[in-house]
């Protein structure tokens, strides 16, 4: 490794500020966004685990001439055990912090990178089946014998849980299942809007209906 190499790595400030932050868990983690919301607190934690900061070399290699024999030489490097260190107190935030469900994650994992992989690709597949799951509740979605607030309102709802699960939804998509499922009389004045092909949110829609 070059010397240059060796100023980078003797350089890099190793966080010191994980003990403290244990304060701040106070719910389990099961989602990506409650990962970033806490490592946020310091970003040079969250590099250790989406890979930004990864573990430097064990060791340093001098160049030959930089020893009486001139020959090359290798040096442990200082700042591997205190990676090795930090990481180790991250990783064990980490299994604290997760939730009991996904605890077999951390099984044969030693170092607080392969567990975050580990839990963003459970979470991920996760997040897939509550999309379909969603979208098949808002397609079969009917007011029936609702009242139009209380039918508007259940859209709404499922448009917000589709966002938070990364399926936003276009108005043109609300508008088709929504005005789908409306009670018969309501579906002339939902036909007029759709002509104008200017789509309207459920909010909207609600003024509509109720004026």
């Amino acid at each position: 490794m070059s010397q240059s190499s060796e100023r980078t790595l003797t350089t890099t400030t190793i966080p010191n500020s994980l003990p403290s932050a244990h304060h701040f868990v106070s719910l389990k983690l099961t989602h990506r966004i409650l990962f970033s919301l806490f490592f946020s607190f310091d970003n040079r934690l969250l590099g250790f685990i989406d890979g930004s900061q990864s573990c430097p070399s064990p060791v340093i290699e001098l160049p030959a001439g930089e020893q009486s024999d001139d020959v090359a030489s290798v040096t442990p490097n200082p700042t591997y055990e205190a990676w090795i260190e930090q990481d180790a107190s991250i990783l064990s935030l980490l299994i604290s912090s997760i939730s009991e469900e996904v605890m077999y994650l951390t099984l044969g994992q030693t170092t607080s990178r392969a567990v975050w992989l580990a839990a963003e690709t459970t979470l991920a597949s996760s997040s897939h089946v509550r999309c379909l799951n969603l979208m098949g509740q808002f397609q079969s979605l009917r007011q029936g014998y609702s009242s139009t607030p209380e039918y508007l309102g259940r859209a709404q709802h499922l448009v917000e849980d589709l966002a938070l699960a990364r399926r936003s939804l276009t108005l043109t998509e609300q508008n088709l299942y929504v005005f789908r499922g409306l009670r018969p009389e309501f579906r002339s004045m939902a036909a007029s809007l759709a002509v104008t092909d200017t789509p309207v949110t459920i909010p909207q829609l609600a003024d509509y209906l109720q004026a």
